[in-house]
């Protein structure tokens, strides 16, 4: 069964209650069997969980009768942890709307830095953009500066990108099975972008979206600002549950899916041939309609002069979410 709170309800005028499902809380909180006093160690995790930006700020917690029985304790147990929490000021109480996260007097989120090594050893995936080798620089500047001499003649500004790039991107996707003409590239200045114009087309508040959990937290925040409801399914350190995904594509059908296969941010993981063929086969319930905007972003070391470019099929209506 699904749990009551995993979709954020929208009020009358669209705005998304921020409500933490009891279930999703559960699942993020550790065993606290053979734990004493339990209730302590429950508000020490679900604090941290706001210190580390897991659990956002200024969202609701789960009814305690509920979070009692997902957690399989009693109610006496989760009063003790609220009251624990709003001591301690990581929540607050409004009369007759519930608990609501927050921070203590001079804390600030930690965000995930707190999770990681020391800088020489770690990767700091709330980018996911690492630094460029000086050389790798300099051979770039080299090698476009006569390119640069080129646009000397011309505005300097293309609403729908560089053509020589949108030709590039278009013969790349050609070569990969899919015929495409460059006036069917829109260049980006990035996938936030992209993801912002892709919403604005394809969604309209109060719309389910799938996303992974974890997934990128600008996204999630894209999201959240054009009033959409999310539905989670789970990336784990091996990769997707297709069954998962299958099973909620029917219970939730969502107008959205937000993916990203190749090189998942953040655990990096990579869908192989399996999961692709799975992704490929239509599910029971899932609308001819409906979308998968799908996170790729095209590295520009794969991409080459193109020549001139063959002759695309009619555009398909998923054109604009590339």
């Amino acid at each position: 069964m699904t749990d009551a709170n995993a979709f954020l309800p929208v009020d009358r005028v669209g705005r998304a209650d921020r409500t933490l499902g009891s279930r999703r809380l559960a699942a993020m909180l550790p065993d606290t069997a053979g734990t004493r006093p339990a209730y302590r160690h429950l508000a020490q995790a679900i604090s941290a969980l706001i210190l580390d930006g897991r659990i956002a700020l200024h969202v609701r917690l789960p009814a305690e009768r509920e979070l009692a029985a997902a957690l399989d304790t009693s109610r006496t147990t989760v009063t003790a942890v609220y009251d624990l929490l709003r001591e301690s000021g990581y929540a607050h109480s409004r009369q007759g709307s519930g608990t609501w996260t927050a921070l203590p007097e001079g804390r600030a989120p930690s965000g995930i830095t707190r999770l990681l090594g020391p800088q020489d050893t770690a990767i700091d995936l709330a980018r996911a953009s690492p630094g460029l080798p000086q050389q790798a620089l300099v051979d770039a500047l080299v090698h476009i500066t006569p390119q640069l001499a080129q646009q000397a003649h011309t505005p300097g500004y293309h609403p729908y990108g560089l053509p020589d790039l949108r030709a590039a991107v278009a013969e790349r996707y050609t070569r990969r099975g899919l015929a495409t003409l460059p006036e069917q590239i829109l260049v980006t200045s990035g996938a936030q972008h992209a993801l912002t114009l892709v919403l604005g087309l394809l969604s309209s508040p109060g719309d389910r979206v799938m996303v992974e959990n974890p997934s990128y937290p600008n996204a999630l925040e894209a999201l959240r600002r054009a009033r959409l409801r999310t539905v989670s399914v789970p990336v784990t350190d091996t990769g997707w549950d297709i069954e998962i995904t299958e099973s909620s594509l029917r219970q939730a059908v969502p107008q959205l899916a937000y993916l990203i296969p190749d090189f998942h941010n953040p655990t990096g993981c990579l869908s192989g041939r399996a999961s692709c063929a799975r992704r490929s086969v239509p599910v029971p319930g899932w609308s001819s309609t409906r979308h998968w905007p799908t996170s790729r972003s095209t590295s520009p070391r794969r991409l080459r002069s193109p020549p001139t470019p063959r002759r695309a099929a009619p555009a398909r209506s998923s054109a604009s979410a590339r």
